[in-house]
């Protein structure tokens, strides 16, 4: 991927919000140890999500599989039984009679269990709860702040169970950093820099409680646990270039599926291949993607395409997917709207115009003065009334365009309205 693209008028270096005083973690101790040892990092003492929301979100991406397996859905949801995945494992999961409390699910677990250990892992949850994926955006902002953004997103996950070492066993993910934050319980971690034999020590052993943090390469193998029962939100951030290839490529295909997608037909090669003839056609179906290839990054299509991906990363914090837009009534002339700090506009030159981007959408818009002193008046600070904001420059009435502007902006959650309650 390129050098980042400039970002307009972004307010921090990865355009992430600042800190609002929630419970954080101190990322301090890893700078010196970045991706070469791990580490056990301080906090507030709290847990930097409030655990009864991520049981009840880890509950809700559970319901559907209750039911029966589901494959290829987001969120995935994986139950674990001394070491071996249930593809079916029915009421093991979250539901009703939990009543949304943690520590009421592990209990009615074990007891099903019969002492044997367990652990529920949902990967990518967070989009489908705001609040929860705003604050760990914030959570990151100043690791991110300090190390730069990630170009590729940084998976989440949530667990809760009370799996040792033997359940999960050991593993090596060589290209992430892993970071573990326990909300409920605590968890621990062994470390080795390379695959052990039996019975040798670990190179490094730590344990967190709530408020704190573990992270370790993840060219180190390692063990995990939850001590007694654990409830936790873990964190893959990539750092090797081989899935930068991977990205560039799916962005590569994308690119082109629209010219090419139509035609599903595979080609029917001949083998052996025919002699070389004048006009010879067998590999055209293969040369005409090539082609095409060829064209989107000569075009620089494949450029632009990178480009938008990464402005939408920068306003997301790496942390994807991203929330679907919020479902909000229309905008009237007398509502109060001002900019949200907590998901400020990105902007990014595109060829006559801009991409706009805010919490990880983007859309394209033109370059127009009228636009421009819009977005100086949201910024002004002040709440202002949205008949004020759109204005006809004759003075009478209201510019819809502008309108639609203000309304695409609220509900990709940049702006906020007077009298809006805090979003569930």
């Amino acid at each position: 991927m390129s050098a980042a693209p400039d970002l307009d008028d972004a307010p921090s270096r990865n355009g992430a919000p600042a800190p609002a005083g929630a419970p954080g973690i101190d990322w301090s101790p890893l700078w010196p140890h970045w991706d070469r040892r791990a580490a056990r990092l301080p906090g507030a003492g709290a847990p930097p999500l409030p655990p009864q929301r991520a049981f009840a979100l880890i509950a809700r991406a559970a319901e559907p599989f209750r039911a029966g397996t589901r494959f290829m859905a987001l969120p995935d949801v994986r139950f674990y039984r001394d070491g071996a995945q249930l593809r079916a494992p029915g009421d093991l999961l979250p539901g009703a009679e939990d009543r949304g409390d943690p520590q009421r699910y592990l209990q009615r677990v074990r007891e099903r269990l019969d002492g044997a250990r367990f652990q529920l892992r949902v990967a990518h949850p967070l989009f489908l709860d705001y609040p929860l994926w705003a604050r760990t955006r914030e959570l990151l902002a100043p690791l991110f702040a300090r190390l730069g953004l990630p170009a590729l997103p940084v998976e989440a996950s949530l667990w809760i169970g009370d799996a040792d070492a033997a359940t999960l066993g050991l593993r090596l993910a060589p290209r992430h950093v892993l970071i573990q934050l326990p909300l409920l319980g605590a968890c621990a971690l062994r470390s080795w820099r390379a695959r052990p034999a039996a019975g040798r020590a670990p190179a490094q052993a730590l344990r967190a409680r709530p408020g704190e943090a573990l992270c370790w390469p993840g060219r180190h193998w390692h063990e995990l646990g939850d001590e007694g029962g654990c409830l936790g939100l873990a964190l893959r951030v990539p750092v090797r270039g081989g899935d930068a290839m991977i990205a560039a490529k799916d962005a590569l295909a994308d690119s082109i599926d629209a010219e090419l997608g139509a035609d599903e037909r595979v080609a029917m090669l001949a083998f052996p291949p025919p002699r070389a003839q004048p006009g010879a056609t067998e590999l055209a179906p293969l040369a005409r993607v090539a082609a095409a290839m060829r064209a989107a990054v000569a075009s620089g299509a494949l450029e632009r395409t990178l480009r938008a991906g990464w402005l939408e990363r920068a306003s997301a914090g790496a942390l994807e997917p991203v929330p679907v837009p919020r479902a909000s009534p229309r905008l009237r002339a007398g509502d109060e709207v001002e900019c949200d700090p907590r998901n400020p506009l990105l902007r990014q030159r595109e060829d006559a115009g801009w991409r706009w981007a805010v919490a990880g959408h983007s859309f394209a818009m033109p370059d127009h003065p009228r636009l421009d002193r819009l977005l100086a008046q949201l910024r002004g600070g002040a709440a202002t009334r949205v008949s004020a904001l759109c204005a006809r420059e004759s003075g009478r009435g209201v510019d819809p365009d502008l309108v639609a502007v203000l309304q695409r902006l609220y509900e990709l959650r940049g702006l906020r309205r007077r009298g809006d309650g805090e979003e569930a």
